[in-house]
């Protein structure tokens, strides 16, 4: 059984009740864990009010801007005791750049991108890391615009192959020490993050059409994954970006509709 009971998890990244961050946070507690928040200061107001609703223990919650190596140092060492499961769900692009061709892009608008939504894992890891004397577990958000071209996700995709690079390295680093980093690579779900990217209700009907499941995943479809990485069941899995995405990253192309294999029998043959 999926057992968390005594493990602290540090969460990063929730902005509103639809995100993932919070779904693993609740998945996490359900499991038995003891929670812990950092949030960025715009996001305050729904992280109170997240608080205030009850629905799960938080044990300690700090503002923690990962742009800020003084506020990541801050909160690490208001912690109350060891950290087990860290989880990186962070992202960010200039809203402005979604409606560029990668080529336009500025120097700042990726180093902005690439270093919240990249780098930050590194930073975030290396203090963390001395507090996980008994092993732990590593994970973050990826998506499968970060092995592929994925209309409209442009920089983005960028961001996410760095991420997935960093979670191999790090995990090669950091394996010794018995702990691992991994990376959930989700299929689209409607976040306040998602929300920024064109024709992004669009594409889930496409994607709920063709996927091998025929449906679209949920956020508690990511935080499932995520308990189980957090896990002792997960004690040799590292270095890896795992896929909940109901298969559509298996495919190479959709699956015609039959209409169109009626009117073109040469498509069927």
């Amino acid at each position: 059984m999926l057992d968390l009971h005594g493990k602290r998890a540090v969460v990063f990244g929730v902005a509103s009740e639809e995100s993932i961050a919070w779904a693993v946070a609740k998945t996490l507690h359900a499991a038995g864990a003891t929670i812990s928040l950092g949030y960025q200061q715009r996001f305050k107001s729904r992280i109170l009010q997240l608080q205030r609703q009850g629905e799960i223990p938080i044990e300690f919650c700090e503002r923690c801007d990962v742009a800020s190596p003084q506020e990541m140092e801050s909160f690490f060492a208001g912690l109350p005791g060891p950290v087990d499961t860290l989880v990186h769900s962070i992202a960010y692009a200039p809203p402005e750049t979604f409606a560029k061709s990668v080529s336009e892009i500025s120097e700042l608008e990726f180093i902005t991108a690439l270093t919240t939504s990249a780098y930050s894992l590194l930073p975030l890891s290396r203090l963390a890391i001395p507090r996980m004397a008994r092993g732990g577990s590593i994970m973050t958000m990826s998506y499968l615009g970060g092995q592929r071209v994925v209309a409209n996700y442009k920089l983005m995709g960028i961001a996410k192959a760095a991420l997935e690079a960093v979670v191999r390295e790090l995990a090669a680093e950091v394996g010794p020490a018995e702990v691992r980093v991994n990376a959930i690579s989700a299929g689209p779900v409607k976040t306040l993050a998602a929300s920024q990217i064109p024709g992004f209700s669009d594409m889930l009907r496409v994607y709920e059409a063709v996927t091998p499941m025929r449906r679209c995943i949920t956020q508690t479809d990511v935080a499932n994954l995520a308990a189980f990485l957090a896990s002792d069941l997960s004690r040799n899995i590292t270095a890896q970006t795992l896929f909940v995405d109901a298969g559509y990253s298996a495919l190479a192309m959709a699956e015609l509709p039959l209409t169109a294999q009626a009117q073109r029998p040469e498509l069927a043959a």
